[in-house]
């Protein structure tokens, strides 16, 4: 679970920015919005709203960029791609820092690092608290550049110190040699699912494997017939190489092993199949269509699907960018109420995600602490801040989403009259 995340000096983000899926002490929602490991109340959802290029997505992206340094940094080949606040003379040469604050199996753990632009860990730390009464928070291991301090609890890193390069995190490294602690931490972080801009294309790489079981396929089946888009059924269908009708000039760039895989075996690929009638309306049977056939809003769907059933199974975290584009209102809402759900969702899987879409904005959908907000200052520097931060035009009986609309939140554009002229 999420408890909350920070970051500093990455992209539209020049000073420190908190995010949390802590609950605060608002009295509505709580049953169905929230849910409790030992002391640690958190939220099941969240959502960000701001003026387009307001940072948004760069808070995701900064989510991501943590995760995948995690996963990554402990391998030989990869390359670090340095993105701080370019807009002030001084950030753009300083280092990037993460933390963040997750729960797994009953422990809070804390962890963070900062890394500069040449890829060097400068700072990196992790710490543990057990959620239990009296319980206190504990040093695993702190890192200042190559000087290590390692805790009792922490004995997997014991001898790996001197075996971590500048460019990788010790977490990283702890974790390849199989340490108990390091692997969950970083198994978390696999799971961490972020998703943005999603097509067919990421459908069929998300869920293939996924639609062979059976058990699996039957709910992304149901979840999608629920939202009336038309389909019946998703079904694997092989083709043949001959079928491929693959061009002259692209055989020849393709690598000797993918062409002799396909000559031999073909490629499955993923379709969608409808009902179809006869003139007098009556059944007749079926038609398949390639994804492609889809409305924008129905790949959106598809692409979905496979994520949002996996994140609920898993009691995990997914993150999605404008998850209203392309959907219906009431499609969004629903995909909400299934993380808001106690049925839906047992294993208090939580979800974050921005858009743009103000009917979310409603007091009997979302406590104030699960709604957050994207605005840059005066120096093109994004600031984040959640809508309890607010007293006045935000209490329990509020509309929020007139408030909002007239700009008593901030976190929209200023636009007087666009500035074209047509001559």
């Amino acid at each position: 679970m999420l408890v909350s995340f920070n970051v500093k000096n990455f992209k539209s983000f020049k000073n420190r920015v908190d995010f949390s899926m802590e609950v605060t002490g608002l009295a509505n929602l709580v049953e169905e919005n929230t849910f409790k490991i030992n002391n640690v109340s958190l939220l099941k959802s969240a959502v960000v709203y701001g003026a387009n290029a307001s940072g948004k997505s760069s808070l995701l992206d900064a989510m991501d960029e943590m995760k995948s340094i995690v996963l990554l940094s402990a391998n030989l080949d990869t390359l670090y791609t340095h993105r701080p606040f370019l807009l002030n003379t001084q950030s753009k040469n300083e280092p990037t820092s993460f933390e963040i604050e997750l729960i797994i199996e009953g422990i809070l753990y804390y962890y963070g690092f900062e890394i500069d632009k040449n890829g060097t860990i400068l700072k990196e730390y992790l710490e543990q608290k057990k959620l239990q009464s009296g319980a206190r928070r504990v040093l695993l291991f702190e890192r200042n550049k190559k000087e290590f301090k390692i805790g009792t609890p922490f004995k997997e890193g014991k001898l790996l110190a001197s075996k971590t390069r500048d460019e990788a995190l010790f977490l990283s490294v702890v974790a390849q040699f199989n340490g108990k602690i390091s692997l969950n931490i970083r198994n978390w972080f696999k799971n961490f699912n972020i998703l943005s801009n999603l097509k067919s294309e990421e459908f069929e790489h998300l869920s293939f494997k996924k639609l062979k079981d059976e058990h699996f396929k039957e709910k992304i089946i149901n979840l999608i017939k629920s939202a009336d888009v038309g389909i019946y059924d998703i079904v694997n269908k092989k083709i043949s190489f001959d079928e491929l009708r693959i061009k002259e000039e692209e055989l020849k760039i393709l690598p000797k092993i993918i062409l002799e895989d396909l000559q031999k075996n073909g490629m499955n690929t993923i379709k969608t199949e409808h009902i179809i009638y006869d003139e007098q309306s009556a059944f007749y049977g079926y038609e398949t269509f390639e994804l492609n056939f889809e409305s924008d809003g129905t790949q959106k769907l598809l692409a979905l699907s496979a994520p949002i059933i996996d994140t609920l199974e898993k009691g995990s975290v997914l993150v999605v960018d404008e998850l209203d584009n392309s959907l219906h209102t009431e499609l969004v809402e629903a995909m909400v109420k299934l993380f808001n759900s106690k049925d839906a969702n047992p294993n208090n899987a939580q979800l974050i995600f921005t858009t743009h879409d103000t009917n979310l904005l409603n007091q009997e959908f979302f406590r104030r602490d699960q709604i957050w907000f994207t605005q840059k200052d005066i120096f093109g520097s994004s600031e984040l801040y959640s809508l309890v931060e607010y007293k006045s035009g935000s209490r329990n009986d509020a509309n929020l989403e007139k408030n909002y609309l007239e700009g008593k939140f901030g976190a929209k554009p200023n636009i007087s009259s666009l500035g074209l002229e047509v001559r």
